[in-house]
């Protein structure tokens, strides 16, 4: 039996001392007997508060440290033990043993047993999740529970990312609910999606939509108790009205939604620390095609309009310089330089191209001045899309074809685009990483009604068998030669464009807590250990 730490999770010397350099923050003494408050802006309500909704970020937010899973990402995303204490595999890897911290329980008292952990992967990962879905969904063939804190994977294949904390069993494919209060149940509409019961270091209080969400502190949580007392997430969907909230000092910490065209003002208030920061899971805004509706089920349609947009001038305009024009499905970042293929770029801005395009592909200007007419719609819980959704009606305008924006709140964009695929276009935020699994998203197999999946419609065969070759190869450099290929393919087909390449917006309040662990105030470590955070002193 051996034990598996995969290199790729460690964060380079220069990104290390790149954030330890933003995170330098004063300090400052509190009141021995005030209770701690960590005070949150968020962008919209949560569809819900469980890991049924572990694949978006909006939905997840709040959620996260309510539950615990099997592992969770170190300082340098490594794998560090959560509900597991330790694990091993086979020599093949098709076998993995997790061994449960005996004394990790729910809020309500009862223990987490390894039924737990099976019911809640098993029916709520791999059946809702798509994160989960395009790795461990791949390989995994069944779980044993041989007694109550043993939990036993058998693969159908090699999973080299089986201890990635995104794409492994890590929380957002491992969060373990109660077996006992959704089993017999309608998973979607049991009420404990909205009063949770989990086993995480935060326990639920309450909730009250449109305004607030709050944690406490679970004191029975079974590793280090957190260091704040509460958590108060508070739901500002007005982008003017959430910077007036943290400037006023309502707010303490906006993660990843700043107004872009706020950040430089912000950031030279007194107290006030925001900044643009780098995403490890590569983060991106696309222009999703609904390949099942005409005209855009015609690769030179989608090639013609991505070639319509002038990526740079969304990036002026929108970002203020927190952001590169899009180019190709995956950004380079820390953790996909391995894997990243910088010659797989998708056909540049060129609207006179365009429009020659669409005239060969058989959509003329007609008699109504327009070759035809799209929507694009998107989600209100993105600050800028509404302005980036307005940008790309005006290029297109150019080329003769016209666009009718329909801006949608988080629930119900989640509703028409991922489960009804009742869009033409839609502007879709997504992650080119960190790990390969990410590519699962364009597999024929992931043509789901579920967030996040392909609801593009992309399907090609070439690439299906690729991704199934990659998904279980251990040789790093035949692995590399797939993904470089997929890359390709995805390019040429186009089935989404890549608008911009986008760093995150984030504003803190200063001195008011410690900086650590080092990258708790960056998305993708954001919410992993905010039981770690303690008032500065």
């Amino acid at each position: 039996m051996k034990s598996h730490l995969t290199g790729r999770f460690l964060v380079t010397v220069t990104v290390a001392v790149f954030l330890a350099t933003l995170l330098m923050l004063p300090v400052v003494t509190n009141a021995a007997d005030d209770p701690v408050t960590l005070t949150i802006g968020i962008t919209a309500d949560p569809r819900g508060l469980t890991p049924l909704y572990g694949s978006t970020h909006l939905d997840w937010i709040p959620g996260y440290r309510l539950y615990s899973g099997l592992i969770q990402a170190g300082e340098n995303f490594e794998p560090v033990p959560d509900l597991a204490d330790s694990w091993e595999s086979s020599e093949d890897q098709l076998t993995w043993t997790f061994h449960l911290n005996p004394n990790a329980t729910f809020h309500d008292g009862s223990p987490v047993t390894s039924e737990d952990v099976k019911f809640s992967i098993l029916t709520f990962a791999l059946e809702y999740c798509t994160s989960c879905m395009r790795g461990l969904g791949t390989v995994i063939d069944s779980i044993d529970t041989p007694d109550a804190h043993t939990v036993v994977f058998n693969l159908k294949a090699p999973y080299p990312e089986m201890l990635n904390p995104y794409d492994g069993v890590g929380d957002a494919c491992s969060g373990v609910a109660k077996k006992e209060l959704y089993e017999g149940t309608d998973i979607l509409t049991n009420p404990y999606n909205f009063e949770p019961v989990g086993s995480g270091p935060f326990k639920f209080v309450e909730w009250v939509r449109g305004s607030h969400i709050i944690l406490e502190k679970y004191e029975g949580y079974f590793r280090e108790v957190p260091g704040i007392d509460r958590i108060v997430f508070r739901i500002i969907g007005d982008p003017s009205a959430r910077t007036l909230a943290f400037e006023n000092g309502d707010v303490d910490w906006i993660p990843f939604s700043v107004p872009a065209s706020e950040v430089a003002r912000l950031s030279s208030l007194p107290g006030k620390k925001v900044w643009f920061h780098p995403a490890p899971n590569g983060g991106m805004n696309e222009l999703a095609f609904n390949m099942r509706t005409e005209p855009l089920s015609s690769k030179a349609v989608r090639k013609a309009i991505t070639a319509a947009i002038d990526k740079q001038r969304i990036v002026d305009f929108v970002y203020f310089g927190g952001a590169e024009a899009g180019t190709a499905h995956i950004p380079r970042t820390a953790f996909s330089a391995w894997w990243q293929n910088p010659a797989a770029k998708q056909i540049e801005y060129d609207p006179e191209l365009a429009a020659a395009m669409l005239d060969s592909a058989g959509y003329p200007v007609q008699d109504d001045s327009w070759r035809f007419h799209i929507n694009l719609k998107h989600t209100t819980g993105y600050s800028e899309d509404l302005k980036v959704a307005e940008l790309i009606k005006d290029d297109l305008k150019k080329i003769g074809i016209d666009v009718t924006i329909v801006s949608l709140d988080n629930a119900a964009w989640h509703e028409q685009v991922f489960k009804n695929w009742d869009f033409d276009t839609s502007l879709v935020a997504f992650s080119g990483g960190p790990n390969p699994a990410t590519m699962k998203r364009f597999h024929t197999t992931n043509i789901l009604r579920s967030s996040w999946a392909n609801c593009m419609g992309f399907s090609n065969a070439e690439y299906d068998a690729l991704f199934d070759r990659m998904i279980s190869n251990l040789d790093e450099e035949q692995r590399r030669n797939d993904l470089f290929r997929m890359q390709e393919i995805l390019a040429e087909e186009q089935p989404v464009a890549y608008v911009v390449h986008k760093m995150q917006p984030t504003g803190l309040a200063e001195g008011k807590f410690t900086e650590e662990p080092l990258n708790v105030w960056y998305l993708g470590y954001v919410w992993m250990h905010l039981n770690r955070i303690k008032p500065a002193q």
